[in-house]
This record gives structure tokens, sequence and C-alpha cells, in this order.
């Protein structure tokens, strides 16, 4: 490593910005052909599109700016503090957001990714503040990085970029799969259907379980024997849940004995900004009171269709969750009562059988991005510490 050099972030930067947000007030100021980026959408990720738009008239009447593609994004306020992502778009952000673009002849900005994300602990230990966590500009512009060559730095993010690569390759399969279910979906069931179907509610289908979380304090309730599933597990998840962030203990299992849900169940997030959320479990698990669970009598022949249904009425769940409050809620009663339409058992099958080798693909290519995520998560910190070196 004695061609390592160290430095600041901002020594290899031709240029740092935050950006800023168009009058709210003003709906001339959104709408519009400008990517805008909310510091929420960076999770460690790439940036292909925006939620958000503004117009012309917004950027010029506000701090926003245009942000060169291929520049390292770092959010610096909230829960997203620390965390990363390359805007393979040029786009715009909002204040929370530090935009670096990167000196091409010192630094590759892959690498300068790389090394954030594998410095999201000291980031966070930078943040300040009390009732929220703030990074500035000037403290990521002062960030100590040790930079290899500039042809080193390219090799290093070949490697990890490469397996990234693959990892996204994956995920558009499985969207598209998963969008071809949905298309036989709203054919089938929702432009299609008939009136001789019967309406029951999801109590008539099976069990509905509610989660509980064993005491946090008790050491003995936790391990890795049993998933522990929480609504911020579903950031990880497409269709179906294999792991979680925590993990019960036997013991802890035995605590909420009630609360063991088998796999193939399906989950609802019923709480909260991120309620509706829809995912089949592929293991064994328990998750916290913010979710309620379907443990279907018949899944073999109900799970595909129940998932998809569940997922077309989410305006009818938040309708439902909302309930006059400013708190989005669906308790355990409301939730069994939700009526869903039941066609025949032989339409059932139908979609069963034609959805099942698509589910299959896609549960293969979720494990395989599981275990390309740890290989790149192990090479990682190795490759970024010159423990493992890359020939050039």
């Amino acid at each position: 490593m004695s061609s390592w050099r160290e430095c600041k972030l901002g020594d290899v930067a031709a240029r740092m910005t935050s950006g800023g947000t168009p009058s709210t007030s003003k709906s001339e100021y959104y709408d519009g052909n400008i990517p805008w980026l909310n510091t929420k959408e960076i999770k460690n990720c790439r940036i292909f599109q925006t939620e958000k738009a503004i117009t012309e008239l917004g950027l010029q009447n506000s701090s926003a700016k245009w942000i060169d593609e291929n520049s390292v994004i770092v959010a610096m306020y909230g829960a997203t503090a620390g965390k990363v992502a390359i805007n393979k778009i040029p786009l715009s952000t909002n204040q929370a957001c530090c935009n670096i673009t990167l000196n091409t002849t010192q630094a590759d900005y892959n690498f300068i990714y790389y090394l954030l994300l594998n410095s999201f602990d000291r980031l966070d230990n930078m943040t300040s503040g009390a009732a929220q966590q703030n990074l500035n500009v000037g403290l990521i512009s002062n960030f100590d990085i040790a930079l290899p060559p500039l042809e080193e730095q390219k090799a290093i993010a070949e490697v990890l970029s490469s397996l990234d690569d693959k990892i996204d390759l994956l995920h558009r399969q499985n969207q598209t799969l998963e969008s071809l279910a949905q298309t036989f979906f709203r054919q089938w069931f929702i432009e299609e259907a008939k009136e001789e179907w019967e309406v029951v509610t999801l109590s008539d289908l099976g069990k509905v379980v509610t989660g509980k979380t064993p005491s946090t304090s008790n050491e003995d309730f936790w391990g890795e024997d049993v998933l522990f599933i929480t609504p911020t597990d579903f950031k990880n998840y497409n269709k179906y849940a294999f792991y979680s962030d925590r993990k019960l203990s036997t013991i802890g299992k035995d605590k909420v004995k009630n609360c063991v849900l088998p796999k193939n169940s399906i989950l609802v997030t019923c709480i909260g900004s991120d309620m509706g959320k829809v995912v089949i479990t592929k293991n064994e698990c328990v998750t916290n009171q913010q979710i309620n669970s379907l443990v279907l009598s018949n899944d073999n022949l109900l799970n595909e269709y129940v998932f998809q249904y569940l997922k077309s009425i989410y305006p009818l769940l938040r309708a439902i969750a909302l309930g006059g409050t400013t708190m989005p809620i669906i308790n355990k009663t409301d939730f069994e009562n939700i009526e869903i339409l039941l066609p025949t058992d032989e339409v059932l099958e139908k979609f069963q059988s034609i959805t099942l080798s698509s589910n299959q693909k896609i549960i293969e290519n979720t494990k395989q991005i599981q275990t390309l995520e740890n290989l790149r998560d192990t090479l990682l910190p190795k490759l970024l510490s010159g423990e493992v070196r890359v020939e050039i």
C-alpha cells in the first residue's frame, strides 16, 4: 500500500454541492422533466430514475441545481444519513444530498462510491444534532480517505461493479417476471371477473396473526434460530422474505409461540408510512406487532392469488388504515374482515400453475442475489483496505 496516498475527499472532487427544494406551494415548480432526488431514495444504490421531477421554473427559483451523471451522492440528514448512491442520469437533488462530482484525473467515481459505502460507520459517527443526525458538505469534504493510483482504483471498482451489475440484472429479471404475474392477475380477476364468484373475508381463508416482540432487553431471547421480521426488513425484499436483520433464539421463539408463522405465510405491513407492503415468507418466522400475517388453509391453491390481490388493493388498505386518523394503522379485526373475491378452484389452480415457473425463477434469482451480496460485502473491506490486491 506504499503507493496509496492519504488525502481529503474534497481534494479529488471537481465539485461538491448540496441541492434544494422548490416551494411545495407552487404547483408550477413540479411535475416537470428534471429528475429531482429526495434523500430517502439514497439506499446504497444506483439511481436510474427519481420519484419526483421539477420544472425549469422550479430549478431557477430554488437552490436545486443540475448534477452531472456518475456523481457520488451522500445523504446528509435523518434516517439515511451516511448512505450513498451513484446517479446514472443527470438530475437535481434536495438540500439533504451532498453531490460529489469527481475530478476524473484523480479519482474513479465507482471507487469513491465503494469507499464511502465501506465507510458508513465513520460517516455515521460524524453526524451531530440531538433531534436529527446531520452531515454537511464541509464535513464530507474534509473526510479522510486513502487512495490507490487511479488505475488500481478502476481495477478494484471493476471487481465490485461486476457483482453489482449481476445483482441489478437479477433484480430486473425478477421485476419482469412479477410484472407478468400482475398482468395475468388483472386480466383474469379484475377485467374478466365473474359475477358468480363468491365474496369472502381473509379470515375465511386462514388464520390471521399479529406479530409480537419479545423483550429486547433479554439477550436470551435473541440469537440465530428464527427470522424476526419488521417493516424495516421489507426494504430488502421483492416478493419473498428469506432473511431478516435480526433473529430470535429458540427461547425467544417459545416466548411468542402463538405468533410463529410457517413458510408461505403472507405478511402485510399495517402501520405508518410503509403500510400496505406485502411479501411471502419462505422460512419459518416471527414478526413484530406492526405486521399482520395470513396463514392460508390451502396455500398451494391460494398463495399466489391472495398475494396479488393484497398488492392490488393498496388504496383500499390505505383508506381502512387512515380511519379518520393521521397515523395509518390496520388492526387485526379490520384486516380479518377485508373482503376478497374467491374464484373457482379450477381458475385458481390454473393461475397457480401458470405463475409457478416464474415464481421458482424469482426464488432462484433471489437466493443468487443474496449470495452475490454476501460475496461483495466480504470483498469490499478487504479490497478497500489493501488486504486483497487486484492485478492491473
